[in-house]
């Protein structure tokens, strides 16, 4: 079994997570990246989006610093909306449709604020 996931920028367009509800106001987010295969992008990039349940289009709530190699990161974020989604891309210098990586996103620790 493999675990975690694996990205190639393709086409270039942004992947997105499940979205998923929100465990409390506030949260850190993590991150490890154990594959980091990028030749043309500079980048990997994580923002993390959120929207309430009445709301018709996402907003970003906050984004990891971009990651350039392999290793772990997080991002604590504060005033989260009711529901909550990741955006994956990459960016900066020449992406190219082979730039990819593998990673593991770690399950929230949530707080009240």
């Amino acid at each position: 079994m493999i675990v975690g996931t694996s990205l190639f920028l393709l086409d270039g367009n942004d992947y997105f997570s499940p979205e998923f509800p929100r465990g409390g106001l506030a949260a850190t987010f993590a991150v490890d990246v154990t594959h980091y295969a990028v030749a043309g992008a500079t980048q990997f990039d994580i923002t993390v989006e959120h929207r309430n349940a009445e709301d018709t289009t996402w907003s970003t709530a906050g984004a990891f610093t971009g990651i350039t190699a392999t290793g772990a990161a997080s991002k604590d974020i504060t005033g989260l909306k009711e529901i909550v989604r990741f955006k994956y891309g990459f960016s900066g210098g020449s992406p190219a449709s082979d730039d990819a990586v593998h990673f593991l996103m770690m399950a929230p620790s949530w707080r009240p604020y």
